[in-house]
Protein backbone atom coordinates (compact mmCIF):
# COMPACT_ATOMS: atom_id res chain seq x y z
CA UNK A 1 0.00 0.00 0.00
CA UNK A 2 1.48 3.37 -1.05
CA UNK A 3 2.29 5.85 1.70
CA UNK A 4 -0.06 8.85 1.95
CA UNK A 5 1.58 12.19 2.68
CA UNK A 6 -0.09 15.00 4.66
CA UNK A 7 -2.14 17.43 2.58
CA UNK A 8 -0.02 20.45 3.55
CA UNK A 9 3.26 18.68 2.67
CA UNK A 10 1.94 17.49 -0.69
CA UNK A 11 0.73 20.92 -1.84
CA UNK A 12 3.76 22.75 -0.40
CA UNK A 13 5.96 20.49 -2.51
CA UNK A 14 3.81 21.16 -5.58
CA UNK A 15 3.97 24.94 -5.04
CA UNK A 16 7.75 24.83 -4.58
CA UNK A 17 8.02 22.79 -7.77
CA UNK A 18 5.93 25.36 -9.66
CA UNK A 19 8.12 28.19 -8.36
CA UNK A 20 11.22 26.29 -9.49
CA UNK A 21 9.73 25.76 -12.96
CA UNK A 22 8.93 29.49 -13.27
CA UNK A 23 12.51 30.39 -12.26
CA UNK A 24 13.97 27.95 -14.80
CA UNK A 25 11.68 29.25 -17.56
CA UNK A 26 12.52 32.86 -16.74
CA UNK A 27 16.30 32.56 -16.49
CA UNK A 28 16.74 29.82 -19.09
CA UNK A 29 14.68 31.41 -21.86
CA UNK A 30 17.72 32.14 -24.06
CA UNK A 31 18.23 28.41 -24.71
CA UNK A 32 14.74 27.09 -23.90
CA UNK A 33 12.96 29.45 -26.30
CA UNK A 34 14.76 28.37 -29.52
CA UNK A 35 14.50 24.75 -28.41
CA UNK A 36 10.75 25.16 -27.92
CA UNK A 37 10.29 26.79 -31.34
CA UNK A 38 12.46 24.13 -32.95
CA UNK A 39 10.41 21.36 -31.32
CA UNK A 40 7.19 23.00 -32.48
CA UNK A 41 8.37 23.26 -36.08
CA UNK A 42 9.97 19.80 -36.05
CA UNK A 43 6.67 18.19 -35.01
CA UNK A 44 4.86 20.18 -37.69
CA UNK A 45 7.25 18.99 -40.41
CA UNK A 46 7.39 15.36 -39.28
CA UNK A 47 4.31 14.14 -41.27
CA UNK A 48 5.70 15.74 -44.46
CA UNK A 49 9.09 14.18 -43.79
CA UNK A 50 7.48 10.75 -43.37
CA UNK A 51 5.65 11.18 -46.68
CA UNK A 52 8.94 11.97 -48.40
CA UNK A 53 10.54 8.90 -46.83
CA UNK A 54 7.76 6.74 -48.29
CA UNK A 55 8.88 7.77 -51.77
CA UNK A 56 12.33 6.32 -50.98
CA UNK A 57 14.09 9.51 -49.89
CA UNK A 58 16.83 9.20 -47.30
CA UNK A 59 15.87 10.46 -43.83
CA UNK A 60 18.44 13.27 -43.94
CA UNK A 61 17.38 14.35 -47.44
CA UNK A 62 13.69 14.22 -46.45
CA UNK A 63 14.35 16.50 -43.46
CA UNK A 64 16.28 19.01 -45.58
CA UNK A 65 13.58 19.05 -48.28
CA UNK A 66 10.86 19.55 -45.64
CA UNK A 67 12.73 22.48 -44.12
CA UNK A 68 13.37 24.03 -47.55
CA UNK A 69 9.67 23.83 -48.42
CA UNK A 70 8.79 25.61 -45.18
CA UNK A 71 11.36 28.35 -45.79
CA UNK A 72 10.17 28.78 -49.39
CA UNK A 73 6.57 29.28 -48.21
CA UNK A 74 7.64 31.80 -45.56
CA UNK A 75 9.87 33.53 -48.09
CA UNK A 76 6.96 33.76 -50.54
CA UNK A 77 4.74 35.44 -47.96
CA UNK A 78 7.50 37.92 -47.04
CA UNK A 79 8.19 38.63 -50.73
CA UNK A 80 4.50 39.31 -51.40
CA UNK A 81 4.35 41.82 -48.57
CA UNK A 82 7.62 43.38 -49.70
CA UNK A 83 6.34 43.87 -53.26
CA UNK A 84 3.25 45.62 -51.94
CA UNK A 85 5.45 47.78 -49.72
CA UNK A 86 7.57 48.82 -52.70
CA UNK A 87 4.42 49.96 -54.50
CA UNK A 88 3.69 52.35 -51.64
CA UNK A 89 7.07 54.04 -52.08
CA UNK A 90 5.97 55.20 -55.55
CA UNK A 91 3.40 57.40 -53.83
CA UNK A 92 5.86 59.06 -51.44
CA UNK A 93 6.00 62.34 -53.46
CA UNK A 94 2.22 62.56 -53.21
CA UNK A 95 2.44 61.88 -49.48
CA UNK A 96 5.08 64.58 -49.08
CA UNK A 97 2.81 67.14 -50.74
CA UNK A 98 -0.05 66.08 -48.50
CA UNK A 99 2.09 66.43 -45.37
CA UNK A 100 3.22 69.91 -46.40
CA UNK A 101 -0.36 70.99 -47.05
CA UNK A 102 -1.53 69.66 -43.69
CA UNK A 103 1.45 71.32 -41.97
CA UNK A 104 0.65 74.70 -43.51
CA UNK A 105 -3.02 74.41 -42.56
CA UNK A 106 -2.06 73.46 -39.02
CA UNK A 107 0.33 76.41 -38.65
CA UNK A 108 -2.32 78.84 -39.89
CA UNK A 109 -4.90 77.32 -37.54
CA UNK A 110 -2.59 77.61 -34.52
CA UNK A 111 -1.73 81.23 -35.38
CA UNK A 112 -5.36 82.24 -35.93
CA UNK A 113 -6.92 80.43 -32.95
CA UNK A 114 -4.17 80.57 -30.31
CA UNK A 115 -2.06 83.49 -31.55
CA UNK A 116 1.08 81.36 -31.72
CA UNK A 117 3.55 82.71 -34.27
CA UNK A 118 5.18 80.36 -36.81
CA UNK A 119 8.60 80.90 -35.16
CA UNK A 120 7.19 79.85 -31.77
CA UNK A 121 5.52 76.84 -33.34
CA UNK A 122 8.85 75.88 -34.90
CA UNK A 123 10.55 76.18 -31.50
CA UNK A 124 7.94 73.93 -29.89
CA UNK A 125 8.32 71.47 -32.73
CA UNK A 126 12.11 71.35 -32.35
CA UNK A 127 11.78 70.76 -28.61
CA UNK A 128 9.28 67.97 -29.16
CA UNK A 129 11.43 66.46 -31.90
CA UNK A 130 14.48 66.53 -29.59
CA UNK A 131 12.53 64.69 -26.88
CA UNK A 132 11.33 62.12 -29.39
CA UNK A 133 14.87 61.56 -30.70
CA UNK A 134 16.23 61.08 -27.18
CA UNK A 135 13.49 58.62 -26.31
CA UNK A 136 13.93 56.87 -29.65
CA UNK A 137 17.61 56.41 -28.84
CA UNK A 138 16.72 54.58 -25.64
CA UNK A 139 14.16 52.41 -27.40
CA UNK A 140 16.60 51.77 -30.25
CA UNK A 141 19.25 50.48 -27.85
CA UNK A 142 16.72 48.11 -26.30
CA UNK A 143 15.42 47.06 -29.70
CA UNK A 144 18.97 46.48 -30.98
CA UNK A 145 19.70 44.11 -28.12
CA UNK A 146 16.43 42.28 -28.73
CA UNK A 147 17.09 42.13 -32.48
CA UNK A 148 20.56 40.68 -31.92
CA UNK A 149 19.03 38.01 -29.71
CA UNK A 150 16.34 37.29 -32.33
CA UNK A 151 18.90 36.89 -35.12
CA UNK A 152 21.03 34.63 -32.93
CA UNK A 153 17.96 32.49 -32.26
CA UNK A 154 16.98 32.42 -35.94
CA UNK A 155 20.52 31.40 -36.87
CA UNK A 156 20.43 28.44 -34.48
CA UNK A 157 16.85 27.43 -35.24
CA UNK A 158 17.49 25.42 -38.46
CA UNK A 159 20.19 23.37 -36.74
CA UNK A 160 17.94 22.62 -33.77
CA UNK A 161 15.09 21.61 -36.09
CA UNK A 162 17.32 19.34 -38.15
CA UNK A 163 18.85 17.49 -35.21
CA UNK A 164 15.52 17.13 -33.40
CA UNK A 165 14.03 15.49 -36.49
CA UNK A 166 17.12 13.42 -37.28
CA UNK A 167 17.45 11.97 -33.76
CA UNK A 168 13.71 11.54 -33.21
CA UNK A 169 13.88 7.76 -32.74
CA UNK A 170 16.79 8.10 -30.31
CA UNK A 171 14.67 10.35 -28.08
CA UNK A 172 11.84 7.82 -28.21
CA UNK A 173 14.27 5.00 -27.31
CA UNK A 174 15.47 7.08 -24.38
CA UNK A 175 11.90 7.25 -23.07
CA UNK A 176 11.54 3.47 -23.55
CA UNK A 177 14.64 2.93 -21.40
CA UNK A 178 13.44 5.47 -18.83
CA UNK A 179 10.02 3.80 -18.45
CA UNK A 180 10.75 0.16 -19.14
CA UNK A 181 7.70 -1.96 -19.88
CA UNK A 182 5.59 1.11 -20.71
CA UNK A 183 6.31 1.26 -24.45
CA UNK A 184 2.64 1.51 -25.38
CA UNK A 185 2.03 4.41 -22.98
CA UNK A 186 5.17 6.18 -24.21
CA UNK A 187 4.03 5.86 -27.83
CA UNK A 188 0.57 7.16 -26.96
CA UNK A 189 1.94 10.19 -25.11
CA UNK A 190 4.55 11.08 -27.75
CA UNK A 191 2.09 10.71 -30.63
CA UNK A 192 -0.48 12.74 -28.70
CA UNK A 193 2.02 15.55 -28.10
CA UNK A 194 2.76 15.70 -31.81
CA UNK A 195 -0.98 15.81 -32.55
CA UNK A 196 -1.54 18.65 -30.07
CA UNK A 197 1.30 20.66 -31.63
CA UNK A 198 0.06 20.18 -35.18
CA UNK A 199 -3.49 21.12 -34.18
CA UNK A 200 -2.22 24.27 -32.49
CA UNK A 201 -0.36 25.44 -35.58
CA UNK A 202 -3.40 24.69 -37.75
CA UNK A 203 -5.51 26.68 -35.28
CA UNK A 204 -3.14 29.67 -35.45
CA UNK A 205 -3.24 29.54 -39.27
CA UNK A 206 -7.06 29.54 -39.07
CA UNK A 207 -6.99 32.57 -36.74
CA UNK A 208 -4.70 34.54 -39.06
CA UNK A 209 -6.87 33.66 -42.07
CA UNK A 210 -10.06 34.70 -40.29
CA UNK A 211 -8.52 37.97 -39.10
CA UNK A 212 -7.29 38.73 -42.62
CA UNK A 213 -10.81 38.17 -44.00
CA UNK A 214 -12.42 40.37 -41.32
CA UNK A 215 -9.83 43.12 -41.84
CA UNK A 216 -10.28 42.98 -45.61
CA UNK A 217 -14.08 43.21 -45.39
CA UNK A 218 -13.91 46.21 -43.05
CA UNK A 219 -11.31 48.07 -45.12
CA UNK A 220 -13.18 47.30 -48.34
CA UNK A 221 -16.38 48.77 -46.87
CA UNK A 222 -14.52 51.97 -46.01
CA UNK A 223 -12.97 52.09 -49.47
CA UNK A 224 -9.25 51.86 -48.59
CA UNK A 225 -6.89 50.87 -51.42
CA UNK A 226 -4.43 47.95 -51.19
CA UNK A 227 -6.87 46.04 -48.99
CA UNK A 228 -5.03 42.70 -49.31
CA UNK A 229 -1.72 44.02 -48.04
CA UNK A 230 -3.17 45.92 -45.09
CA UNK A 231 -5.46 43.03 -44.11
CA UNK A 232 -2.77 40.31 -44.22
CA UNK A 233 -0.10 42.49 -42.60
CA UNK A 234 -2.38 43.37 -39.68
CA UNK A 235 -3.61 39.76 -39.33
CA UNK A 236 -0.09 38.39 -39.03
CA UNK A 237 0.97 40.99 -36.47
CA UNK A 238 -2.27 40.64 -34.50
CA UNK A 239 -0.94 37.40 -32.98
CA UNK A 240 1.48 39.65 -31.05
CA UNK A 241 -0.57 40.71 -28.02
CA UNK A 242 -0.97 44.32 -26.94
CA UNK A 243 1.37 45.97 -29.49
CA UNK A 244 0.55 43.79 -32.50
CA UNK A 245 -2.70 45.57 -33.31
CA UNK A 246 -1.01 48.99 -33.00
CA UNK A 247 1.87 48.10 -35.33
CA UNK A 248 -0.40 46.22 -37.72
CA UNK A 249 -2.91 49.04 -38.09
CA UNK A 250 -0.40 51.90 -38.47
CA UNK A 251 0.23 51.50 -42.25
CA UNK A 252 -3.50 51.50 -43.02
CA UNK A 253 -4.19 54.46 -40.70
CA UNK A 254 -1.34 56.53 -42.14
CA UNK A 255 -2.40 55.65 -45.69
CA UNK A 256 -5.99 56.68 -44.98
CA UNK A 257 -4.78 59.90 -43.36
CA UNK A 258 -2.55 60.87 -46.28
CA UNK A 259 -4.44 59.65 -49.32
CA UNK A 260 -8.10 60.21 -48.43
CA UNK A 261 -9.94 63.50 -48.16
CA UNK A 262 -12.00 62.75 -45.06
CA UNK A 263 -10.87 62.40 -41.46
CA UNK A 264 -13.60 59.79 -41.03
CA UNK A 265 -11.57 57.28 -43.08
CA UNK A 266 -8.60 56.96 -40.67
CA UNK A 267 -11.01 56.97 -37.73
CA UNK A 268 -12.97 54.18 -39.46
CA UNK A 269 -9.77 52.18 -39.98
CA UNK A 270 -8.91 52.52 -36.28
CA UNK A 271 -12.43 51.42 -35.32
CA UNK A 272 -12.27 48.36 -37.59
CA UNK A 273 -8.93 47.15 -36.24
CA UNK A 274 -10.06 47.80 -32.65
CA UNK A 275 -13.22 45.71 -33.16
CA UNK A 276 -11.34 42.88 -34.88
CA UNK A 277 -8.68 42.86 -32.14
CA UNK A 278 -11.38 42.72 -29.46
CA UNK A 279 -12.98 39.73 -31.20
CA UNK A 280 -9.59 38.06 -31.65
CA UNK A 281 -8.44 38.43 -28.06
CA UNK A 282 -11.70 37.49 -26.36
CA UNK A 283 -13.39 35.02 -28.71
CA UNK A 284 -11.48 33.93 -31.82
CA UNK A 285 -8.08 32.87 -30.45
CA UNK A 286 -9.27 31.35 -27.14
CA UNK A 287 -12.03 29.34 -28.87
CA UNK A 288 -10.32 28.28 -32.10
CA UNK A 289 -6.83 27.65 -30.73
CA UNK A 290 -8.10 26.45 -27.36
CA UNK A 291 -10.45 23.91 -28.94
CA UNK A 292 -7.70 22.70 -31.29
CA UNK A 293 -5.49 21.77 -28.32
CA UNK A 294 -8.46 20.54 -26.25
CA UNK A 295 -8.21 23.19 -23.55
CA UNK A 296 -10.97 25.57 -22.53
CA UNK A 297 -10.84 29.27 -23.52
CA UNK A 298 -10.16 30.48 -19.97
CA UNK A 299 -7.07 28.28 -19.64
CA UNK A 300 -5.92 29.36 -23.13
CA UNK A 301 -6.26 33.02 -22.15
CA UNK A 302 -4.38 32.43 -18.88
CA UNK A 303 -1.62 30.66 -20.84
CA UNK A 304 -1.35 33.69 -23.15
CA UNK A 305 -0.98 36.06 -20.19
CA UNK A 306 1.52 33.90 -18.29
CA UNK A 307 3.54 33.26 -21.45
CA UNK A 308 3.67 36.97 -22.20
CA UNK A 309 4.86 37.73 -18.68
CA UNK A 310 7.65 35.14 -18.75
CA UNK A 311 8.82 35.08 -22.39
CA UNK A 312 7.17 38.11 -23.97
CA UNK A 313 5.81 37.69 -27.48
CA UNK A 314 7.40 34.25 -27.90
CA UNK A 315 5.71 33.08 -24.72
CA UNK A 316 2.30 34.13 -26.02
CA UNK A 317 2.89 31.88 -29.03
CA UNK A 318 4.42 28.93 -27.20
CA UNK A 319 2.58 28.61 -23.89
CA UNK A 320 -0.82 27.62 -25.33
CA UNK A 321 0.59 24.44 -26.95
CA UNK A 322 2.65 23.90 -23.79
CA UNK A 323 -0.56 23.79 -21.74
CA UNK A 324 -2.16 21.50 -24.34
CA UNK A 325 0.81 19.13 -24.05
CA UNK A 326 0.62 19.23 -20.24
CA UNK A 327 -3.09 18.41 -20.37
CA UNK A 328 -2.37 15.46 -22.64
CA UNK A 329 0.18 14.17 -20.11
CA UNK A 330 -2.07 14.88 -17.11
CA UNK A 331 -4.87 12.82 -18.69
CA UNK A 332 -2.58 9.77 -18.61
CA UNK A 333 -1.32 10.14 -15.03
CA UNK A 334 -3.89 8.95 -12.49
CA UNK A 335 -2.90 11.46 -9.81
CA UNK A 336 -3.14 14.38 -12.27
CA UNK A 337 -6.33 13.44 -14.13
CA UNK A 338 -8.42 15.99 -12.15
CA UNK A 339 -6.08 18.77 -13.33
CA UNK A 340 -6.36 17.50 -16.91
CA UNK A 341 -10.15 17.55 -16.59
CA UNK A 342 -10.02 21.13 -15.25
CA UNK A 343 -7.93 22.22 -18.27
CA UNK A 344 -10.26 20.50 -20.74
CA UNK A 345 -13.09 21.98 -22.78
CA UNK A 346 -16.79 21.46 -22.16
CA UNK A 347 -16.99 18.54 -24.61
CA UNK A 348 -14.89 16.32 -22.34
Amino acid sequence: MSKRYPFWLKWTTILLGMVLVVIILSYGQFILMPLAFAGLIAMLLEPLCQQLERVKLNRMVAIIVSMLLLFIILGGIISLLSIQLVQFTDRLPEANQKIQAVSNDLRQFMEAKFNISPSTQLEYFEQGLSAVVNKSGEYMSTALGATTSVFTTLGLLPFFIFFMMYYKERYRSFLYKLWQGEDEVVNEVVDGIQGVTQNYIIGMAAVITLLAVLNAIGLWIIGIEHVLFFAVFAAILAIIPYIGIIIGSLPAVIFALLFTDSLLNPLGVIAIFAIVQFLEGNFITPNIVGSRVSINPMVALAALLIGGELWGISGMILFVPFVGILKHIFDRVDALKPVGYLFGDSKQ
